[in-house]
């Protein structure tokens, strides 16, 4: 993946206006290629899921159709006719020994039994009209449950495609952060390496969920450490310019620290958000009866972030300027 011209412009046109440094540029331009390779791995996660979500649907679809087609043929055997004799279908009988030809008398009998097939064909019409309408009740009612199952994926995945950016537009913000402050703080090299480790750290971490939500509480606990790790790193560091006025002082510094600080804020944001379409999602696949449909169709439920990190406690102080700054 590479950036493209209108970026490669924009980028040497920060260049030539002294904006930003050559190595400045080199780390931009990585950003950028991270990102495409982020939109590609999302592309084609979304189109995979819309393919597999097409094939259940068409089995769905198919089952649906199956139960619709044993109703019909029930309901018609039911209706077919039954096997009679002339004198039964007629209703009457001739009296071959009355010597009167013209005489004729009606068998009750013969009739009765004509009312009672009679009845027994419109009920068994009105059963299969029955369970038609009730197999197509269930086709209609599997089809919201499904789609409704699939619309909370979907808000899931997207509230978490929210917080993948948010910590990596902070990761990406790390060692912009470290080259503005590396020389005000030669004798911290601790500090600035174990922010680096954690960083990189963080980036494995992620890149081995491929641009997926978590799939279990253990992904996103190893998840949760390594970010939490990068935040605790990000509060010694923050901690440590309180030694250095002059740093303090710097207007790139003080840039640095509020898109730091706002990009905290809205990963907590997203992080809430996210919890939210995974509990929605969640109660669907728990409750009855779409539970029986997230079992059968492969919707299983997503873990949540429990708990704010206490690095993101310690983040806070060191965002908190005195009047004087």
């Amino acid at each position: 993946m590479t950036t493209t011209a209108s970026d490669e412009t924009r980028i040497r046109r920060m260049l030539e206006q002294g904006k930003i440094t050559a190595e400045e540029a080199d780390r931009l331009r990585e950003s950028l290629r991270t990102q495409d390779t982020r939109d590609v791995h999302a592309v084609r996660r979304f189109a995979d899921e819309a393919k597999s979500t097409r094939r259940r649907l068409t089995l769905l679809l198919v089952l649906c159709g199956a139960f619709f087609i044993v109703g019909l043929l029930g309901g018609r055997l039911t209706l077919a006719p039954p096997e009679s004799s002339s004198g039964a279908a007629t209703g009457v009988s001739t009296q071959t020994s009355d010597p009167n030809p013209d005489r004729r008398v009606i068998d009750l009998q013969a009739l009765n039994q004509e009312r009672s097939k009679t009845m027994d064909n419109a009920r068994s019409f009105s059963l299969s009209i029955f369970i038609l309408v009730i197999v197509a009740v269930v086709g209609v009612a599997i089809l919201l449950i499904y789609n409704g199952l699939v619309d909370a994926r979907e808000k899931v995945n997207a509230g978490w495609a929210q917080v993948e950016n948010q910590y990596q537009r902070r990761l990406d913000l790390v060692p912009v952060l470290i080259d503005g402050v590396r020389t005000y703080m030669e004798h911290e090299r601790e500090t600035l390496g174990e922010l680096t480790e954690a960083r990189a750290k963080a980036l494995g971490v992620s890149k081995g969920l491929a641009g997926q939500p978590p799939q279990t509480i253990e992904q996103l606990r190893a998840l949760e450490a390594s970010q939490g790790e990068v935040q605790s790193a990000l509060a010694r560091l923050f901690a440590v310019v309180e030694n250095y006025p002059d740093l303090k002082a710097s207007q790139n510094f003080l840039t640095l620290q509020d898109q730091v600080e706002g990009t905290e804020n809205r990963i907590a944001v997203e992080r809430r958000n996210y919890n939210e379409f995974s509990r929605r999602y969640n109660v669907k696949t728990l409750k009855f009866p779409s539970n029986v449909i997230a079992d059968l169709l492969g919707f299983a439920t997503k873990p949540y972030f429990q708990a704010e990190s206490a690095a993101l406690e310690g983040l806070k102080d060191p965002f908190q300027r005195s009047s004087g700054d």
